[in-house]
C-alpha cells in the first residue's frame, strides 16, 4: 500500500488533523499506473537482488540457520554521531568527504557481520539496500512522480562479492560497494523492475547470503507529534525479518545518534560481531 515515505506522509497528515487542519498540507495522489509495466516488458537492467546466487558446498552453519526465523537472535547496536564522524575519519579523503552516513555505517555493518557469520570463503554474498527515487530529483521529475504519491517508489538494488574478498577488504572498498549499489537507481531501473515482475512473475528478493538495510534515519518519524509529544523512538523495534535491518534515529542519554537491530544465528556470532566492531570503537549495545 505504501513505502516509508507513504507512512510518513500518512502520520504527518494525522498530526495536522488533529492539531486542527481540516485538509492535508499535501494532498495525497494515488496513481499507480506510473509504476505499471511497459508494452511489451522488458528487462534492461541487472537485478542481483533477484538472482540465485551460485551455491558452495558445504553450506556454512550460519547461512542455514538465517533462512529460518525462529533461530535468529536479535540485537540493537548505537552509533553515536561522535563516533560515526571517528569512524569516517579511517577513510580515504576523497570518500570520506564524500560518502553519507548510510554509506559508511552500512559498509561497517556488512563488513563486521560477514566476519562474525564465518562463512565458508568462496560463498558469496550479497547486500540489498531499499533505495527509493525520491531521494533522487531529476529522477524523481523523469519518472513524473507527484509530491504526494504515498505508494511505493523504491527498488532493492544489490552488489555481491565472496564471503572471503569482503572481509578482507577496507572499509573503504566496501563503501564503493554500497555505492555502487544505490547508483544502480534511476527511471530505468524502476522501470525494468516493473518489468521484471510481470514477466518473472513477481519473484521474492533472493534471501541466502543476504543482508538488506534500510534508511528510516530521514523518513521524520521521530518528528510526529500526535499533541503528546514528540517520540522517544520511532521506527522499527526489530529486524523486519532475519535479514532486514533499520537505522533509525535515536538519543541515548542525550547523545544523538543512530541505531540499528541486527539479526544472528547465535550469541558466539553476536560476540564475534562486537570484537570486530570494537576493532573501530564507535559503538555501544544498547
Amino acid at each position: 500500500m505504501c513505502d516509508g515515505f507513504g507512512l510518513a506522509q500518512f502520520l504527518k497528515t494525522m498530526e495536522e488533523m488533529i492539531g486542527g487542519a481540516h485538509v492535508p498540507s499535501i494532498q495525497p495522489v494515488w496513481q499507480r499506473e506510473i509504476f505499471n509495466a511497459r508494452n511489451p516488458p522488458r528487462i534492461t537492467c541487472s537485478h542481483l537482488e533477484f538472482e540465485d546466487v551460485p551455491l558452495v558446498s558445504p553450506i556454512s552453519e550460519c547461512s542455514n540457520m538465517l533462512l529460518d526465523p525462529n533461530n535468529h537472535i536479535q540485537r540493537p547496536f548505537f552509533f553515536s554521531l561522535y563516533k560515526i564522524n571517528s569512524l569516517r575519519k579511517q577513510l580515504p579523503p576523497h570518500l570520506a568527504k564524500t560518502c553519507s552516513r548510510f554509506d559508511l555505517l552500512a559498509a561497517c555493518l556488512w563488513k563486521c557481520r560477514t566476519i562474525a557469520l564465518n562463512l565458508n570463503k568462496n560463498e558469496v554474498v550479497r547486500f540489498s539496500c531499499l533505495t527509493s527515487i525520491r531521494t533522487k530529483k531529476e529522477e524523481m521529475e523523469k519518472l513524473g512522480l507527484p509530491l504526494g504519491y504515498y505508494g511505493n517508489a523504491f527498488a532493492y538494488p544489490a552488489v555481491m562479492s565472496k564471503a572471503e574478498v569482503l572481509c578482507k577488504s577496507s572499509l573503504g572498498d566496501v563503501v564503493e560497494l554500497i555505492k555502487k549499489a544505490k547508483e544502480q537507481v534511476n527511471v530505468e531501473y524502476m522501470k525494468s523492475v516493473a518489468d521484471l515482475m510481470v514477466i518473472r512473475g513477481r519473484p521474492r528478493f533472493s534471501e541466502l547470503g543476504n543482508f538488506i538495510v534500510s534508511d528510516n534515519t530521514r523518513l521524520g518519524f521521530d518528528q510526529i507529534d500526535f499533541g503528546w509529544g514528540l517520540p522517544r523512538f520511532a521506527g522499527a523495534a526489530t529486524c523486519f525479518s532475519m535479514i532486514i535491518s533499520c537505522l533509525v534515529s535515536l538519543e541515548k542519554e542525550g547523545e544523538k545518534g543512530i541505531s540499528v537491530a541486527i539479526a544472528f544465528p547465535t550469541e558466539l556470532a553476536v560476540q564475534t560481531f562486537q570484537r570486530e566492531i570494537d576493532r573501530f570503537k564507535i559503538t555501544s549495545s544498547l
